[in-house]
């Protein structure tokens, strides 16, 4: 069944306080160290101790790095991700906490997100804490976190650029969407780098039913009066295989556009956060043949997609409609099969008596790669890996 990581932020997060609360949690520190090590700066150190925060006993992780005083950019940053010896799945996810950061000061700055000049962010030990954050979480296994509330402190700090008020801009455009809170101290609690691993790798919306199997404890730095400087995660598996959820579904009829431009259309959809999009033939007003366009997405990404269908499309309008969905439990693994390695999907649900069942199928771009290295009708491989799997 799926692991779920849930981040219970009881005074916030930061990049450390996510480390300490993984290996509190179960995870190496030899572990985040190898991480570290095959990004390739060198006299990186990472040490872990055990210290008490409040009433909580809670592991402290500091990345130890030589000073610098290097200013680097988001090229700069994903080609230090890209060379490292490390699996695609944590160089992408660490990629992508470095992209939606820029993004963020981007939007804060009015420039792009390749002209931020990375600053405390940009640093080694941020650098360090995001990858291994990513890794930590592929070690235990985590297929899907979830985040709390963010407490979002207060007061100012000091940065690069002089006092600014807690949170700091760009912190705040990361937990855009996200459920927040004020205080409960005058300090920063949430720090760019921490709201940015955990708002890439979390969704916003209701907080999931789960079944803790490993709990961990991070501290921060700072000891705050009456608050506990901690980050707990726990780490577990979904109680229910069934999920609901709300989409909005968008429809269009359209008869007078060039219909070489279709599957274009379609790819932009997906590429814009649609989760389906789709073409019925249909019949029009005085009897003309047109298609209805179809697009299913979650409601953030309503705008981004209605944007795409009118550039893209020749339809005046668009219907919008929320619409329920009842999904059972998907998630996908990797196998090692006599004709090498291949993605499985699987999905699970439960039956009126409450038993469960689980089914699975080979993904279909896995299956195509093998045909084509061995040789084999497609049809074949699947027959072969369904008998080898027997899962």
């Amino acid at each position: 069944m799926p692991h779920l990581a849930y981040f219970d932020c009881l005074a916030g997060a930061s990049g450390d306080m996510i480390l300490g609360a993984l290996v509190d949690a179960g995870v190496p520190l030899e572990k985040l160290q190898e991480t570290a090590n095959c990004l390739g700066i060198a006299g990186v150190q990472l040490s872990a101790q055990h210290v008490k925060r409040g009433e909580f006993f809670a592991v402290k992780v500091d990345v130890h790095a030589p000073p610098e005083h290097a200013h680097r950019h988001l090229h700069h940053i994903e080609a230090i991700i890209d060379q490292a010896n490390l699996p695609a799945p944590i160089r992408d996810q660490a990629t992508q906490v470095f992209r939606r950061l820029a993004e963020a000061e981007a939007k804060v700055h009015h420039t792009t997100p390749e002209k931020i000049h990375f600053h405390e962010v940009g640093a080694v030990d941020a650098i360090v804490d995001v990858t291994c954050s990513v890794a930590g979480l592929h070690y235990l296994g985590v297929e899907e976190v979830a985040v709390s509330v963010f407490p979002l402190g207060g007061g100012t700090i000091k940065c690069e650029h002089g006092l600014i008020p807690v949170p700091a801009p760009a912190t705040l455009e990361l937990l855009r969407g996200f459920p927040a809170r004020p205080g409960p101290v005058e300090s920063e609690l949430v720090t760019p780098t921490g709201a940015a691993i955990l708002t890439t790798l979390a969704k916003p919306g209701a907080q999931p039913t789960f079944v803790p199997q490993q709990i961990g404890c991070g501290a921060g730095t700072r000891e705050h009066e009456n608050l506990s400087n901690v980050l707990r995660v726990f780490i577990g598996e979904t109680a229910v295989a069934e999920t609901a959820d709300t989409a909005i579904l968008l429809e269009t009829n359209i008869d007078n556009m060039n219909p070489e431009f279709y599957p274009y259309v379609i790819e932009r959809l997906l590429e814009a956060g649609a989760m389906d999009a789709f073409l019925i033939p249909i019949i029009m007003k005085k009897g003309r043949p047109g298609i209805l366009l179809s697009a299913l997405l979650p409601p953030e990404k309503a705008k981004t997609v209605l944007a795409v269908i009118y550039a893209e499309t020749t339809t005046l309008g668009i219907r919008m409609r929320n619409v329920n969905r009842h999904k059972l439990r998907r998630w996908q693994e990797r196998r090692h099969t006599s004709l090498g390695e291949v993605e499985i999907k699987f999905a699970e649900w439960r039956t009126p008596e409450g038993r469960l069942r689980q089914t699975f199928s080979p993904e279909f771009e896995s299956c195509k790669i093998l045909a084509r290295q061995h040789a084999l009708p497609l049809r074949e491989v699947y027959e072969r890996l369904r008998q080898e799997l027997q899962i």
